[in-house]
């Protein structure tokens, strides 16, 4: 497991290692996942996260109208893992 800059632990820095696909699946982990969802939608009001997490959940591809979350997002994406349409999804959902 790895652990973030912002102290959240992940399972690994790979495609297969997805936290959204792997905890669901983790008995006495799995019980606790809406809890830490609601406490997190009512205290993290900004979020360090980079860009290939968000072209890996689909930014790149979305085109709908998001509703636009009380979230400040900073994103460091070194290589350019979202497009100028993830860009623009972000922008307005942020």
């Amino acid at each position: 497991m790895l652990i973030s800059v912002d102290g959240k632990i992940s399972t690994g820095d790979t495609d297969i290692m997805d936290v959204d696909k792997d905890y669901p699946t983790l008995t006495g982990v799995k019980e606790g996942l809406q809890q830490y969802y609601d406490i997190e939608q009512e205290t993290d009001l900004f979020s360090l996260n980079t860009g290939r997490v968000f072209a890996k959940i689909g930014f790149n591809e979305k085109k709908d109208r998001p509703a636009k979350l009380p979230v400040s997002f900073v994103v460091v994406d070194n290589r350019p893992h979202l497009t100028k349409q993830g860009v623009s999804y972000l922008s307005k959902k942020s």
